[in-house]
């Protein structure tokens, strides 16, 4: 199984959850107000994302949730305590701004670490950028697969990677379905090789007879996909991919007969599958690194509190809600001052409260343990079924 690039780089795919709206611009992107001069000093933390351009609504929602983060702290604060400000970098979601607002990032002193980018592929690009300039990177929102491979240590990743997703994803459809025969479909785009080895990888541990199918991003051959896929009568059929470019094998696969039951990759997390295939997706279950803080004690205020000011508390917003709080949480256990003393206290293995649940991390920047979380269509809805692993965060 080989990936091709198309030379773009990929947003991240909590940006097309089922909660996912745009939330409410709390204006010029700029500074949070941190109030009187505090007697404890400042802390400055960067974000870099699309505050105008085309993706400028996701770009304010990820603005909004490092922005609510540090109001919150801000008013609980002390008077010795250090306050905290937002300082934002547009980088539109283009590569090339990108690794210009990493640079200018980097050349504030003030700036002690760094949340972004919405772009997994231009975190990735920028990585070295922030590694030279011992600039720590929380990136909330990209499962992109190569982010933590660099050895870099200056990076921490709050999502699931790709790999991870299809391997969890695996072993709640071998729970679930018992599946003696399974198929996975993925294109051979900028999206789904990674998740559909995972995928295929722990399907083949637990002795289940897996294939794994590819075709054409640019010009599917729908009749030779499904051609392919009954061949190998499944149980199950496993889509990593995307509702905009894998959604229409839906209707194909109804064509021979086949009603599933589908599961599918966070690409398929997205208002437009059920706006757009209605009945065929009935049942469809889908996989997602954003828990239910619908069910969420520990999240009900927060969550509440940033509907009141910023509109939807969108996946976005609410990893990088958590984002800022990490940052936060180190200033005030160690009183680092600086992004060396940060990026040391990253290291450390620690784990933080945040409003997407408690996590800790590996030495390469991934979360320990990282758990997924599932929706199925019912009634023309998104409903939240079961997790991969249990978890005390949520209460059903």
């Amino acid at each position: 199984m080989a990936p091709v690039s198309r030379g773009i780089p990929r947003k991240s795919f909590l940006a097309t959850g089922a909660a996912a709206v745009a939330g409410a611009s709390s204006g010029a992107a700029a500074f949070a107000q941190a109030g009187d001069t505090p007697l404890g000093g400042t802390v400055t933390i960067g974000v870099v994302a699309p505050f105008s351009g085309d993706s400028i609504k996701l770009g304010e929602q990820i603005g909004n949730g490092v922005r609510a983060a540090v109001n919150d702290a801000n008013l609980l604060r002390g008077t010795l305590d250090k306050a905290y400000v937002m300082k934002t970098f547009d980088d539109q979601n283009l590569l090339a701004t990108g690794l210009v607002n990493a640079e200018f990032a980097c050349d504030d002193p003030q700036v002690i670490a760094v949340i972004g980018h919405l772009s997994g592929r231009i975190t990735d690009a920028a990585l070295r950028t922030y590694n030279n300039n011992k600039m720590p990177v929380i990136c909330p929102v990209s499962s992109y697969e190569r982010l933590t491979q660099h050895g870099f240590g200056n990076i921490l990743r709050l999502t699931a990677k790709d790999s991870t997703e299809g391997r969890l994803a695996a072993q709640y459809v071998t729970t679930k379905e018992k599946p003696k025969s399974v198929v996975v479909l993925y294109q051979d785009g900028d999206y789904g090789f990674d998740v559909a080895s995972g995928f295929q990888d722990q399907m083949t541990s637990s002795k289940i007879v897996s294939t794994a199918i590819a075709f054409s991003w640019d010009k599917p051959d729908w009749d030779a996909v499904v051609k392919s896929v009954t061949a190998k009568n499944p149980d199950v059929v496993f889509l990593a991919g995307t509702t905009k470019d894998m959604g229409p094998i839906f209707a194909h696969l109804a064509v021979v007969g086949f009603k599933g039951p589908y599961y599918a990759s966070q690409g398929f997390f997205d208002p437009a599958t059920i706006a757009t295939y209605g009945s065929a997706v009935e049942g469809l279950v889908i996989s997602t690194s954003m828990p239910p803080l619908a069910i969420a004690p520990g999240a009900f205020r927060i969550r509440n509190d940033f509907e009141r000011h910023y509109g939807p508390f969108t996946p976005l917003s609410a990893f990088s809600y958590a984002a800022a709080q990490i940052v936060i949480a180190v200033v005030r256990r160690t009183s680092a001052v600086d992004r060396i003393a940060v990026q040391r206290s990253l290291a450390f293995g620690t784990s933080f409260d945040t409003v997407v649940g408690e996590m800790q991390f590996q030495n390469d920047g991934d979360p320990q343990n990282p758990n997924v979380y599932f929706y199925t269509v019912a009634n023309g809805k998104w409903k939240y079924s079961s997790s991969a692993f249990p978890s005390s965060f949520i209460v059903k």
